[in-house]
């Protein structure tokens, strides 16, 4: 059975500020470095528990930032990694021939009241919606899951994003490992507390595999994209979508893939 495993870093226990690739100080460097070894415990944590639960194979992909955060010397032996930048999709690899998808350090959607580091894939973005349902990475990726066939059965990170993928995904397992008290605060899980309850609910979640409907919002769609700040320019609008007013960017596609290969430039 084959899960493909997304990984992000501001849901991982321990991880309660933005990561700064810019500040070269001690103390900074040093933050980066925890959070790479918490991040990568977390995810064989739940590797353990996918295999346990059945799992035969295990793509992981190395989601946060730069593609270069997870400690891969580190790694789970039996998984293969996706990371770098460039790449041809934001989750390649995942397609048909994938039994489940899931999530390991997510974060909720932008706006989300007190939750820990939420934000819509930059901290630009107020609100992204899909056909009018509102959605951040958590639901975009179950999204492209969804497009395949593929169900997602697991969540770990804030507790505001556990309850935001249990809205909508009925019968996800999820891992609250810490919870978020503002933008820059959590009341966090030992590590080693997170890691076995991701251990145990990832085993969990295999069990799920059959029974959770792959999410789909059906095309064709029309995606909306908010922006805190004014960015769009009716008289020069972007090369793709149209522009509502100077915060809101329309744009239509078939599907959720076809709005990512426009909204990104993926050649597929």
């Amino acid at each position: 059975m084959k899960v493909y495993l997304m990984t992000d870093l501001e849901g991982v226990a321990g991880v309660w500020t933005w990561e700064n690739r810019d500040d070269h100080t001690q103390i900074n460097v040093e933050y980066r470095l925890m959070a790479r070894r918490l991040l990568t415990a977390e995810v064989n944590a739940a590797v353990e528990g996918l295999m346990s639960g059945g799992a035969t194979e295990v793509i992981v992909n190395d989601g946060h930032g730069a593609g270069s955060t997870i400690d891969i010397e580190q790694l789970d032996r039996r998984v293969r990694l996706i990371h770098g930048r460039s790449r041809p999709f934001w989750l390649p690899l995942l397609d048909e021939s994938c039994d489940a998808t899931v999530l390991v350090g997510a974060h909720a959607k932008a706006g989300t009241p007190s939750a820990n580091l939420c934000h819509s894939m930059s901290g630009q973005i107020r609100n992204y919606t899909f056909n009018g349902i509102s959605h951040g990475e958590i639901g975009m990726q179950a999204m492209i899951a969804g497009h395949f066939g593929v169900p997602m059965v697991f969540l770990s990170g804030d507790v505001h994003a556990c309850r935001e993928v249990e809205g909508f995904i009925p019968g996800v397992v999820t891992a609250a490992v810490k919870q978020g008290l503002s933008s820059l605060s959590a009341a966090t899980l030992a590590p080693a507390a997170a890691r076995d309850l991701i251990r145990e609910r990832a085993r969990e979640a295999m069990g799920a595999v059959g029974k959770v409907a792959p999410y789909r919002v059906e095309g064709p769609l029309v995606f909306t994209e908010e922006r805190y700040e004014a960015a769009f320019d009716p008289e020069n609008p972007p090369p793709v979508g149209t522009v509502v007013d100077p915060h809101t960017l329309r744009v239509e596609a078939r599907d959720i893939v076809d709005l990512f290969n426009r909204l990104y430039g993926y050649s597929g």
